[in-house]
């Protein structure tokens, strides 16, 4: 049976809306995500120890560090003990208010944060606020502190002058690759005009040749993030020639080309990805071009590898298992539309909005004189 022909219209409605408040935040990675793929800090020329020093420092300064999760692993076991749980430490970076309550308990006196979309999501949500300062930004991440009245209005962070980046790197690829990486990072939180400044600075010294990949792909990246898609498929095609194994630029390109109306192609392309690697990134961009190819069952089958992959991986389940029951929507079916709404209305990233969007669509969906299962 078609399922659009025993839809009313608020239901189809309110599937749009619902559509368009989880499609955006994925895609530019904004709000709850699935996108749980940590992309670690390059390490051709950033060596782990520099993080490592990095915590050292602030621990040993600090009375009351906030880690995002992605740091834990290379934090001291004697250490381990001042900072909140591992679990707790996730579940403040998901959601913005727990971390608001875990800092009321622990008052902390320096963030750091890494590159996790769900970290990058808090730091957004952080500087836009006037509590905390942006310190610092570096291909490993992020670090605040709070935003004192007693100790003056502090300066935001700002990139670095030539001259202390050639004494801190006097290797010039070395300068080059932090340039470009902390633009990505930069992109990430919505500095563009910082970001558009390192790549400008990177473009101009002499080692960008050997970075071009790296560089075009950064670009590219920010053009889709200003909504330059023609610009950011030109570069990410030029970034993917010169780096056929580039996963970051290949994604970026998947992105542009369906945005740009090239959609037989961009699921060529996530289909080659997919084979390559397959993670919630890649399945996720499998399955938008399978929709914009109008690929039933691909679309389908990508979003359920999605669901079980994170099931697998113990990851927030709330987006994928929303963006599969409008899938089985779309073409149709009732009962795994409904199964699908039903387990994402409990997961606890989302909000309220969005819960009640989804209720909304469980009661529209189940059969008539059939009572919603509201737990």
């Amino acid at each position: 049976m078609d399922l659009s022909g025993i839809m009313t219209k608020n239901t189809q409605i309110l599937l749009l809306i619902l559509s368009s408040c989880v499609t955006i935040p994925l895609i530019a990675t904004l709000g709850f995500t699935i996108l749980q793929k940590e992309n670690p800090p390059d390490q051709r020329s950033f060596a782990l120890v520099k993080q490592i020093t990095l915590l050292e420092k602030a621990l040993g300064e600090h009375q009351s560090v906030f880690l995002s999760p992605e740091y834990y692993h290379v934090v001291p076991e004697q250490d381990l003990q001042s900072l909140t749980s591992s679990l707790e430490a996730a579940t403040a970076t998901t959601d913005a208010a727990n971390f608001y309550k875990l800092n009321r308990e622990r008052h902390f006196s320096l963030l750091i944060l890494g590159t996790l979309p769900t970290s990058t999501s808090l730091v957004r949500e952080l500087i836009d606020s006037s509590l905390w300062v942006l310190n610092d930004v570096s291909p490993w991440g992020y670090i605040l502190s709070p935003n004192l009245p007693t100790k003056g209005e502090k300066a935001p962070w700002s990139p670095p002058s030539s001259e202390a980046l050639t004494q801190e790197y006097p290797d010039v690829t070395q300068r080059t690759e932090w340039m470009i990486l902390t633009a990505e990072k930069l992109i990430s939180i919505r500095r563009m005009r910082d970001a558009e400044a390192l790549l400008k600075s990177a473009n101009d010294g002499a080692a960008t040749g050997k970075c071009h990949a790296l560089f075009l792909a950064t670009k590219a990246s920010l053009a889709a993030v200003q909504g330059r898609w023609n610009d950011s498929l030109a570069m990410a095609r030029e970034s993917c020639k010169a780096d056929a194994d580039n996963t970051a630029a290949t994604e970026i390109l998947i992105r542009a080309l369906i945005e740009c109306g090239h959609d037989d192609e961009a699921l060529n392309v996530a289909r080659k990805l997919t084979e390559q690697t397959k993670n919630q990134e890649t399945l996720f961009l499998l399955a938008r071009a399978a929709n914009a190819s109008n690929s039933k069952e691909e679309e389908i089958e990508a979003l359920c590898s999605l669901v079980n992959m994170a099931r697998t991986q113990h990851q927030q389940l709330g987006a994928s298992l929303t963006y599969l029951g409008q899938a089985y929507a779309r073409y149709g079916d009732r009962g795994n539309a409904l199964s699908s709404f039903q387990e994402a209305v409990s997961e606890p990233e989302l909000n309220q909005e969005q819960r009640a969007l989804l209720y909304h669509l469980i009661d529209h969906l189940t059969p008539e004189g059939v009572v919603p299962n509201k737990n």
